[in-house]
């Protein structure tokens, strides 16, 4: 089991890792009488490990059409949202992502969904980070234009980063996209289907939506 840094929905605190998708996944493990581990790796690494040999799952992926082949899902256990970031009180304003790609950069986070939807909409002038936190500090030093990033993880890795929230604007959003348990191929489909069954039991018996709010109080949990 793979997860990777982006709070709240899956992060790690005092070597522990915690989150929205974590509890999740945990919920439907108990349920089936399994404990696997779950290790935190970065995103490019994790979405290597998912595509290799093995029974390997990844959490929480954004489902879109470009990955739909390469995996078998569980899901969706939340909901993703694609916003552009600019430096606050900058006067920058966009009416269309026309607008956007009329910037003269956009940083995204490399293999992150919110990169493969601007690079599948025409996007050119797309400049690659490894991670949230760079991406907004190459924002702030002015090294680029727009931060295309995903909201629900903002503010706490910029308080995380010891930024504040203030620092940054949203300029347009644009998406949502919903996120999923995202299983090898070698994973036996009879696998996958048991934990789509404790998955939608979840979801009957109101444990899923407990979960969900207290993690994401402002938030709807997908069906």
């Amino acid at each position: 089991m793979l997860t990777e840094d982006f709070p709240p929905v899956n992060f790690q605190q005092d070597g522990v890792v915690k989150g929205l998708s974590v509890e999740i996944v945990q919920e439907i493990e108990r349920r089936l009488g399994l404990k696997d581990e779950i290790t935190l790796m970065p995103w490019s690494r994790a979405l290597r490990e998912v595509q290799g040999p093995g029974r390997v799952a990844l959490f929480a992926m954004a489902r879109t059409p470009a990955r739909e082949k390469l995996f078998k899902w569980v899901g969706p256990i939340v909901t993703f949202y694609s916003s552009l970031y600019a430096p606050a009180r900058g006067g920058l304003r966009l009416r269309s992502m026309e607008d956007a790609k009329r910037a003269e950069s956009v940083l995204v986070v490399r293999d992150w969904y919110t990169s493969e939807q601007l690079a599948a909409m025409g996007f050119k002038n797309l400049v690659p980070v490894a991670d949230p936190v760079t991406g907004i500090r190459m924002l702030l030093a002015g090294r680029a234009t727009l931060f295309a990033t995903e909201r629900l993880s903002m503010p706490q890795t910029m308080a995380q980063a010891g930024i504040p929230e203030e620092s940054l604007e949203i300029v347009y959003s644009y998406a949502s996209s919903e996120g999923y348990i995202a299983f090898s191929h070698e994973t036996p489909d009879s696998l996958v289907q048991l934990w789509n069954d404790k998955l939608r039991e979840m979801k009957r018996d109101g444990s899923f939506r407990a979960i969900y709010k207290r993690w994401l109080p402002n938030d709807a949990p997908p069906q």
